[in-house]
């Protein structure tokens, strides 16, 4: 197993680089005041737009918004993986990178445990389904489906067996404790030795360098849902993990395409007819995380969900996630089945060959949604079918591809693109255009909506803090979550505090860990402004007092309610009317003394 590189090296590593070097090795840099700037390598432009921060180790296009560290600038432009570009920016350096992990032994014996006892698994399930009678009619399932015997061995397709005492008592003669198979997650019940996965076909999902690290079951008879994962573990994240990843990565940088498919079967059809750059979601919609990881080595993603409603929605979805990621996005039109796996079945390999050259434009498929759910002929029908399309042009990450899209989405809607961007325009301010996402979880809204944000003094601060996250153990107990009224920076204290645990204190560590594309590019745009190059400890300070000033006057306000109606206290549970007095005067006092701080530092 490839052993993880220790925090204190990676930051030795970034410590000991030279971004400006390294990035201008392959973009020709100018010094332009604070900062150094060229022609941006990720699109086509004549004025320079692409900055560098020297002292940050940042990157940041005006242009196209791409923008991280620079080892996200080695993955995105090398098409590296992260310990790739880790190990050139380390050889670069003169840093080596130890053999073994020392850090955290607890944790690396955990996680050794964890691969140990999946791998295990894999091999046995696999045998289950191949070499026992028990496994035989779930073969015969598989093979009917248009699986060859040569995809079942490569997947290592399996089998669990329906006698749920079987699997506890099985791994439990293999020398597993009982504390250590409770948190594989693998076993619930009362008792916690009853196995999630019974008389299913088991799909064994690894990462990206093949390593077995969860597993996916269907459900072959009784009572259940159709399809269960394992639930995460110390070496599983759901969100961050692509079904078949390993084994179409070869394909993937060789196409610079990738199939996202809606299940394992219709992921497996695809390798089956030749086709080895297919993927799936683990049982859910695809991920703004999936798609950052899938930019690192393709340039396009198809998207094959079912030809079902629920599958339209899905590619809706998807559409705006990988376009955030600076991916152009496809979909195919799927003919012969509703499905990859019911097309492999009824009519062949041959036909699921033609589907990644039979697809439309995400822009055009949406436009097509619109004229489908709306009534474009009316001007009620026809602003709700725009807006329905915010998200997108949010999504898109160059000012030139939001022009033209907005032109032609205008042009098949019937409607003028001077009006329409004016109308985006105004939602993006307002964040009206959350409003018209349809049937969204909110988490997704977010991350499609990657367009750079509306500008508030809380994204301002913490943006600040992630870039000097030295200054946020000094702070993180007076400022909490509920104190920020924006979402997004509310994102970026999540981050900081995730990374502050972690024991890591770098900027790339903290944004590794913000969920929302559209934040993290705000960090990178302030970064690359350099509107805190003179005096981050004082902008950060006076950004404080103001959230620290707008939370105290809050509770004043509620202090003054409370007091109007003190009959509302009398029962007895309440403050009494000197209690809230008393508070009052507190909070008066630390206004009055949170004003003078303010004007001692103008």
């Amino acid at each position: 197993m490839m052993s993880r590189i220790p925090e204190s090296v990676i930051g030795e590593i970034l410590q000991k680089t030279d971004a400006v070097a390294v990035i201008g090795d392959k973009v020709r840099l100018a010094k332009k005041g604070g900062r150094w700037i060229g022609l941006c390598p990720f699109h086509g432009e004549k004025t320079p737009s692409f900055s560098v921060d020297a002292d940050k180790g940042l990157f940041y296009c005006f242009g196209c918004h791409k923008g991280g560290s620079v080892v996200d600038f080695l993955m995105e432009l090398d098409k590296l993986n992260y310990r790739e570009a880790l190990e050139e920016l380390a050889s670069r350096a003169g840093v080596v990178i130890p053999a073994d992990r020392q850090e955290d032994p607890a944790e690396d014996r955990e996680r050794k445990s964890l691969y140990e006892l999946h791998e295990r698994l894999a091999g046995t399930f696999h045998w289950f389904l191949t070499s026992h009678p028990s496994g035989e009619r779930t073969k015969e399932i598989l093979l009917s489906r248009g699986l060859s015997t040569s995809i079942i061995a490569d997947f290592r397709l399996g089998y669990a067996p329906a006698d749920p005492r079987w699997l506890y008592g099985f791994l439990s003669s293999k020398g597993y404790s009982a504390d250590f198979l409770s948190r594989t997650g693998l076993f619930g019940g009362r008792t916690g030795t009853w196995p999630i996965f019974t008389d299913r076909m088991m799909f064994p999902i690894a990462d990206n360098r093949g390593k077995v690290i969860a597993f996916g079951g269907r459900l072959l008879g009784g009572d259940g849902p159709k399809y269960l994962n394992s639930p995460e573990t110390a070496i599983f994240k759901k969100h961050d993990t692509l079904f078949a990843l390993d084994k179409a990565l070869s394909a993937i940088k060789k196409e610079s395409r990738v199939l996202i498919c809606e299940g394992y079967m219709d992921a497996l059809s695809f390798h089956a007819a030749g086709l080895g750059f297919a993927v799936a979601p683990l049982g859910t919609a695809f991920t703004p995380s999936q798609a950052r990881q899938l930019k690192r080595w393709s340039d396009t993603v198809i998207l094959c969900f079912d030809a079902d409603e629920a599958g339209r929605k899905a590619a809706e979805r998807s559409c705006a996630i990988a376009a955030a990621a600076g991916l152009d996005v496809k979909v195919a039109r799927m003919q012969g089945g509703k499905d990859a796996s019911e097309i492999l079945e009824k009519v062949g390999g041959e036909a699921l060959k033609k589907i990644p050259d039979s697809t439309i434009n995400g822009g055009d498929f949406l436009v097509r949604r619109a004229r489908e759910l709306f009534d474009v002929s009316t001007v009620e029908g026809k602003s709700k079918a725009i807006g329905f399309l915010y998200p997108y042009i949010g999504a898109l990450d160059s000012e030139v591809k939001r022009s033209a899209f907005i032109e032609s989405a205008s042009r098949e809607l019937g409607a003028n693109p001077v009006s329409v961007r004016a109308d985006y325009e105004s939602a993006a301010r307002t964040g009206a255009q959350r409003g018209q996402a349809r049937e969204r979880d909110h988490a997704e809204i977010e991350a499609s909506q990657a367009g750079m944000p509306a500008r508030t003094g809380d994204l301002v601060l913490l943006s600040a803090l992630v870039l000097n996250p030295e200054r946020f153990g000094g702070i993180r107990e007076s400022l909490v979550p509920g104190d920020l009224d924006d979402a997004r920076a509310r994102d970026l204290y999540f981050a900081l505090e995730e990374s502050w645990r972690a024991g890591e204190r770098s900027v790339e560590a903290a944004l590794a860990r913000v969920g929302d594309e559209a934040a993290r590019r705000f960090v990178l745009s302030v970064a690359a402004a350099g509107e805190l190059s003179a005096n981050a400890d004082r902008f950060i300070d006076d950004g404080l007092a103001v959230v620290k000033r707008r939370t105290l006057e809050r509770r004043r306000e509620r202090l003054l309610s409370a007091m109007a109606h003190p009959d509302a206290s009398e029962d007895g549970d309440g403050p009494s009317l000197n209690d809230l007095l008393y508070e009052k005067m507190t909070l008066d006092t630390e206004l009055a003394a949170l004003k003078g701080e303010v004007d001692e530092r103008s």
